[in-house]
């Protein structure tokens, strides 16, 4: 039976571990905290810094790992395990850039696919930052550090920055701190997710998911890892033209040969492409490393090809044909009350025992005394499944109105 690492403690990994379930595959996992979903479908786990070299596990006898969240991959786990002689399906440190570099990533879209890129500037002084504040006007202005920062350093002028000295204020803090800070133009449009897996010579693409970043309804309040998501039968969205799908592919092809010309690596694993359609053609906000979170769970629960054999087809650098269910998904995140302010609720206990018509994916809770807390983070994905998207999020409203606890959840997703 194949023998798989699995690294990572999130929903995400919840979901790629009930893939390689699926797939009749033995998993052994390492977390940073114990995430109880996992744990159940694990042989064995071990709970330590995803981040360190000396923490991983043995690695004898594992047939390949895979890394689910980005910050392992920031710290060049990927190559330490591919050093041991265990193949990853997860990109090198090196090719990985295109998600924990901001200004890698644009670099590369500009030297491919330049068409796809906002106006943007990287910019490594105050000068740079006036230059370009003159050139498209504070007001048309986003601010992006260059590194990770868990989805939330993004910051737009008219959102989150509300005048020019704030706007100053806050990219001068990023150059002093990190030397580098990436400026683009504001976009206007509707936004889709495209996600593949790569062999490092060519990508199979995934259905369409359509997220949900702000807190609140109506897409109000502060961005967050995402409330929720969505996918169709059809593995469209409604609004996004096989015109528009063919560019966004084109894109993430031309990505994938300009990462190893600019990282002189092979990208092998997940590419995701966040686009926004907008009035000028196609642009990318940004490209992933892995899985998105809660993307990942529209996807796996649909996968028709075993998760083993794609593996195998990513590491073989043949990966054949991925199939999907023609089924829509709805997936709504279930969150602790004030999530995601100063005051959200911790340590709060979850009744997940009447949700039982809808797959329940952990996110960030703990186990204690066989009851399931929260953490304050996003705790419990919601996904239902369905022939329509009607069906899917009635499933998922249904099941995520039967947890209880101190929580909420956007009531808008898929409307």
């Amino acid at each position: 039976m194949t023998k798989v690492l699995l690294i990572g403690s999130s929903a995400r990994e919840h979901a790629i571990a009930m893939a390689l379930t699926r797939a009749d595959v033995e998993i052994h996992a390492h977390m940073d905290r114990k995430n109880p979903g996992i744990a159940k479908l694990c042989k064995t786990f071990t709970i330590g810094p995803t981040t360190v070299r000396k923490k991983i596990p043995d690695l004898f006898g594992f047939d390949y790992a895979i890394i689910g969240p980005e910050a392992p991959l920031d710290a060049g786990i990927s190559d330490f395990i591919t050093s041991q002689g265990v193949p990853c399906i997860a990109p090198s440190k090196a090719a990985a850039l295109i998600e924990t570099s901001k200004s890698f990533a644009r670099i590369v879209i500009d030297q491919t696919t330049p068409k796809a890129n906002p106006k943007f500037q990287v910019a490594r002084s105050v000068d740079d930052l006036r230059r370009f504040e003159k050139k498209i006007g504070v007001e048309n202005m986003v601010v992006k550090p260059n590194g990770l920062t868990g989805g939330k350093g993004v910051k737009i002028f008219g959102e989150h920055l509300n005048s020019r000295d704030e706007l100053e204020r806050y990219a001068i803090d990023l150059l002093h701190t990190t030397g580098v800070v990436v400026l683009e133009e504001k976009l206007q449009g509707t936004e889709f997710t495209l996600q593949s897996f790569s062999d490092g010579n060519h990508l199979e693409f995934m259905p369409l998911v359509r997220d949900y970043k702000r807190a609140f309804d109506g897409d109000k309040g502060p961005n967050t890892g995402s409330m929720g998501s969505y996918s169709t039968p059809d593995h469209g969205l409604p609004y996004v033209t096989p015109e528009d799908l063919e560019v966004a592919k084109t894109i993430m092809d031309a990505t994938l040969i300009g990462i190893k010309r600019k990282a002189g690596s092979a990208y092998k694993g997940i590419l995701y492409g966040q686009f926004m359609k907008t009035d000028s053609g196609i642009k990318v906000i940004e490209f992933n490393a892995r899985f998105g979170d809660p993307e990942a769970m529209n996807v796996l629960s649909i996968l028709s090809t075993s998760m083993d054999e794609i593996c195998q087809g990513i590491i073989d650098g043949n990966l054949g044909q991925v199939q999907f269910e023609n089924k829509a998904t709805v997936c709504v995140y279930v969150v602790p009350e004030g999530y995601p302010g100063p005051d959200v609720v911790k340590d709060s206990p979850l009744d997940l025992s009447v949700a039982t018509t809808a797959e329940l994916y952990h996110a960030s809770v703990y186990e204690k005394d066989g009851q399931i807390l929260t953490t304050g983070s996003r705790a419990i994905g919601v996904l239902g499944k369905a022939d329509t998207v009607a069906q899917a999020r009635e499933i998922a409203y249904a099941n995520a109105s039967r947890i209880k606890g101190k929580v909420r959840y956007r009531s808008d997703i898929a409307q």
